[in-house]
This record gives C-alpha cells, structure tokens and sequence, in this order.
C-alpha cells in the first residue's frame, strides 16, 4: 500500500491540493463572518463608553432630574452615573473659509458625560471650559468634522441647529419662522478629538464615523434659552455584565423622582380651583385616560375645556377681531357662577349655539338668535394655515363675571399673552394690527385674554382637535371630604403614580444591549460569507471528485490485472478503499497540531 501511494503521487497531491482549496474557502467564509460580528461589538462598546441606558425626551426637562435619580437609594445600588446632555442636529461652517457640514451631531455636555468614556476622563471639560482671553465659547470636535471642515484649534466655527419648543411646529400656534426657529452659536475649536471612543460617541448603530460636535451644557442651556434644563440623561449600570438588565430598576427610580414639570403638566390653585394645563397648550392623548381615571378615582368635580383664538367674530355686518373663544361643557354647581345678564343659569349648548359675553354682544349688536360668523386658522395640507369660517346661532348673552370673567381660561398663547398691548402682538401666525381697534385696547387692558365667546366642548373638538390634543385645561374643585390643597396633593400623587415615562414623550433605551444584539443579530453572517462564496466551494469540490476520478482511471490496468490473476471484486475495492483512506488520513491533522 505505501508503495502504491508513492508510485501515485502526483495524483495525490492533485487531490489534496483540490481539498485544501476547498477547505480554504469555507475556513475563509467563517472567519469573515465571525470577524464581522466581533467588529459590530466592538463598534458599540467604543461608540458608547460606559453608558448602558439613554433617557431621551421630546421635550426640555429639569437638570436635576439627574441629580434626584443619582440620590435615588435603589438607583445607587444598581447605577453608579447619569449624566445629563442636551442632543440637537445641526449644521456647521467654518466662519472664514465657509465650508459646511451638514447633519452632525452637536452635544451639550459636561464632566459628568465625560467620565463615561475611560478615554475622556477631566480632558474634554478642560477643553470646553473658556480660556483666558478667548473670545468665543469652547467647541470640541471629532476628525471627521474637522475633515469636513477643514477646521484647525482656534478656528472659529459657526454651529446652527433648531430652536426646540413645547409647542409642536405643526400645530397652528407653532412658529414655524425661520428667525425664530433656527439659532446660530459661534465657537471656537479647541480640541480636535480622533474617531475612537468619545470621537466615535453615537446613540444609533452605523458604520460611518459620525460628525461630532461638543458645547458646554452651559453653552447650549443659554444659546438655547433653556437653563437648568435638559433633553438627554445618560446612565452607567455598576454591573459589567452584558447580559444583566436594570431596566426595571430604573423605571422604578424614575417613577420617584419624577414631578408634574417633568411629565409636562402643571396643577395649580386659581380662583378656589385647581387648574391642569400644559406648556404644550394641549394635553396629550397619551396623557388625558390617566387623568380621567384619576379625576374618577379621586371624585373630584371636574371639567374639560378647549380655548382657541379666532380671526374674527362677525355678525349683523360689524366685525369683532382676534378674540378667544372656550368650548366647554355643561358646569357643575361647584365651578361658581355663569350666568346670562338677566342673571338666569347659563343654558347647555347645542353644537350650533354661542354664547357671547356681554361687551361682545354690544360690540357686534347682536341679540340671541342672530348668526354669528366665526373666522378660524387650521392647519391645511403641506401644514399651510387655511381659514374656515364657522356659523352658529346666538344663544344668550353671558355676564363678565365669576368664571366667564377668568382671564386663565386662556393658555399662554406665544407672542401674545407676554405683552402689554394688542399693537405689540407678534403670534406664530399672520395678523391684521390694522384691525385693532381702541376699543379692542381697552378690553385688553382690562380683560386681558378673557374669552368673549362660549360654544360647546363637542363642537370645539370638532372644529380645532389636532393629534396632538383636544383639551387645553382641566378644571376642578375639591375632592368629597378633602381641601384644595389636599385633593392637590392627592392627585398629584396619583399621576406620577399612573403615567408611565413614554406616556409624557420619554423613551427609555437599553442602547448598549440593543447595540450587542444588533451585532449578533437576525443575520448569520457566517452562512452568509458561505453563500457568497458558494460558487467557489462547489467548484473545488467538484474539482476533488475529478481529480479521484482520473485517479481511478489511471488505476484501471492495475485493477483489471488484480481481477484477472484470481483476486475477488471485495478484494480489489477493500485495496482501493484502503489506498484512498490513507491518502486522505495523510492530508488531515492529528490531534493537537
């Protein structure tokens, strides 16, 4: 046999050379598959540091949210940091060569977010901290902006990012000018990071490096006008395993240390009521079941109401301008007095009813049972602003007094509610000053914002509902067997208690478990480098089959002589089989080689 496999060697080698190619190729395709998922994890674990969880708001909340967590007794066993950060997208030129570098990242940070990167440490607050001399404040960027840029240390560089609101742009008393929406911070570059690590930072899993741009939280809270507030927390868990899960932990810890600013709801006393309104004007929907369910927990008397300014009032031919409007339902007892002049209870409404106050009835002449044209905004296709024109029918005249006298019925519409006179309003939304009236100056001085004209909640709705809401307050009046304050206190209690973070616009991502999982993910990559490489492996082991066939055939002499001389067929195919197994056990590995 050992003869036999020397005369054939050339044959042998043939083979084991196909079989090695073979081998190669499949080897090959694992390694690169496995090198793309170890590659993908280590992709997350430099783009994030230490952080572990990101608390993202749709809205600014308090700094020291993050200070009340890190004293949260259950927080300090199971986190060891929370910073807070302010997150924005922007653009930014270098200021004297112009070049641009749309869609980066710009971060307001401070110690706290650089002691979650080892390769921070104190270095990136020194280099935001403003130097003696230096004009403008710091900025710290990452190699592929200054690339972009083209930007040196001392530079200066002109960041323009988008001026958050409560207000949603898309709703009609969004400002969607330009002026007021974008804002411009010139900065000077004073350290240029690699893109490794905190360079690298980055929520989202991409293979690009990411164009970085790092302010003082300080910077930004003031560029902004957001001080003491954030939109960004960042949270280190203790434990340095992958595969441990806090996230209960921290929702719990949250669920404490939230108050009503936070949630984006406030609740105040106002006239021997309480009052729940919102910065965003409308009440979530998110929101408003969880303060139904509590209002109906607690049986507090209670309602719902919707205020809107219109255009314009019109009827009998005379033109009242820019008033408020409330919608609202039928009152209980509790709410006080509403009342027409001839001193009867104020009637329900039907959806085609209006109820006009008093100097709004003089003003326009009118008298119950006469049409009353209401001129709105809404807001159109493409978010353009479309004027509709309401008509109802006059129900009564109210008296100002008691709750149709509460100038709070109103939010505190932008550009309005801050100013002094109606010639100074400068709203979201295009108006007529020329409009103004010194009578309309008057009532302001002495009414402020007071609603002129009452319809009902259902037709309200109706008209001005939007996605983002369909109620601008809340009303209510003590609990059975409570006070004010305490019926305060106990709903108050009962809302944090109720809405959950995502409720209130927060989401809660585990980005590093997220970003490791993504890494292993859906995708086998190792089956996948086998079936780009496919063509090969079918190709080299067809070849191995050939090249045993032509072995065969040049055996055959040998093999017919065997049979002739007097050797049985099982003889002859043992030979043949012995012969190729040693071949093939030459080719194989020992053990431990």
């Amino acid at each position: 046999m050992r003869r036999s496999l020397i005369h054939y060697w050339r044959i042998h080698l043939a083979v084991l050379l196909g079989a090695a190619v073979a081998t190669a190729v499949l080897t090959g395709a694992l390694l690169v598959g496995d090198s793309v998922r170890g590659s993908l994890r280590d992709l997350t674990l430099e783009r994030l540091g230490r952080i572990d969880y990101a608390l993202l708001s749709e809205r600014f909340v308090r700094e020291d949210l993050t200070n009340d967590l890190s004293r949260d007794h259950d927080f300090q066993q199971e986190f060891e940091n929370a910073a807070p950060a302010i997150l924005l997208n922007g653009n930014a030129t270098h200021a004297k060569s112009r070049a641009r570098a749309a869609r980066i990242n710009i971060q307001g940070v401070d110690h706290r977010f650089a002691s979650l990167f080892n390769d921070a440490g104190d270095s990136l607050q020194i280099y935001l901290n403003k130097k003696s001399g230096q004009i403008f404040p710091s900025l710290v960027i990452n190699s592929s902006l200054q690339q972009e840029l083209n930007a040196h240390v001392g530079d200066q560089v002109l960041l323009n990012f988008e001026q958050p609101s409560d207000i949603h742009r898309e709703s009609v008393l969004g400002d969607k000018r330009s002026i007021e929406v974008v804002r411009t911070l010139r900065l000077t570059v004073t350290k240029i990071l690699p893109d490794l690590g905190l360079g690298r930072f980055g929520l989202l899993t991409q293979q690009t490096f990411p164009r970085n741009a790092f302010v003082a939280l300080s910077v930004l809270q003031e560029a902004l006008e957001e001080e003491g507030k954030t939109n960004a927390i960042f949270i280190a868990q203790k434990t340095d395993s992958e595969s441990a899960s806090h996230e209960h932990v921290l929702r719990q810890a949250l669920q404490r240390t939230f108050n009503l600013e936070d949630l984006g709801l406030t609740l105040a006393q106002t006239g021997g009521q309480l009052a729940l309104t919102t910065p965003q004007l409308l009440i979530a929907p998110a929101l408003q079941a969880t303060i139904d369910s509590s209002l109906a927990e607690l049986r507090a008397p209670n309602f719902h109401f919707y205020t809107y300014l219109a255009n314009s009032l019109t009827a009998n031919g005379n033109l009242l301008p820019y008033s408020t409007i409330t919608a609202l339902p039928s009152l209980p007892e509790e709410f006080g007095d509403f009342r027409l002049i001839d001193g009867s209870p104020a009637p329900a409404l039907a959806d085609d009813e209006i109820l006009l106050n008093a100097w709004a009835a003089e003003d326009l002449q009118a008298s119950p049972d006469d049409t009353v044209a209401v001129s709105y905004y809404v807001v159109g296709p493409g978010e353009q602003l479309v004027t509709r024109t309401t008509r109802f029918r006059m129900k009564g005249v109210i008296q100002i007094e008691g709750l149709a006298a509460d100038r709070d019925l109103t939010p505190e519409f932008p550009g309005i509610h801050e100013v002094d006179n109606m010639q100074a309003w400068d709203p979201p939304f295009p108006i007529d000053l020329k409009l103004i009236r010194p009578k309309d100056e008057a009532y302001w001085d002495e009414y402020r914002a007071t609603p002129k004209a009452f319809i009902a909640l259902t037709a309200g709705q109706r008209l001005w509902q939007s996605r983002f809401g369909k109620l601008t307050a809340i009303r209510l009046a003590a609990a059975p067997g409570m006070d004010l304050q305490t019926t305060q206190s106990r709903l108050e209690e009962n809302l944090l208690k109720r809405i959950q973070p995502e409720q209130a616009g927060f989401a809660m991502q585990a980005v590093k478990a997220q970003g490791l999982a993504a890494s292993s993910g859906a995708t086998d990559f190792s089956g996948l480098f086998i079936g780009f490489s496919l063509f090969l492996i079918v190709s080299a082991t067809l070849l191995v089959g050939m090249l045993f066939r032509l072995g065969i055939e040049q055996r055959a002499n040998e093999l017919g002589l065997l049979r002739a001389v007097g050797f049985p067929q099982k003889s002859v195919t043992r030979r043949a089989l012995q012969v190729a197994c040693s071949a093939w056990a030459a080719r194989l590995p020992t053990p431990g080689s």
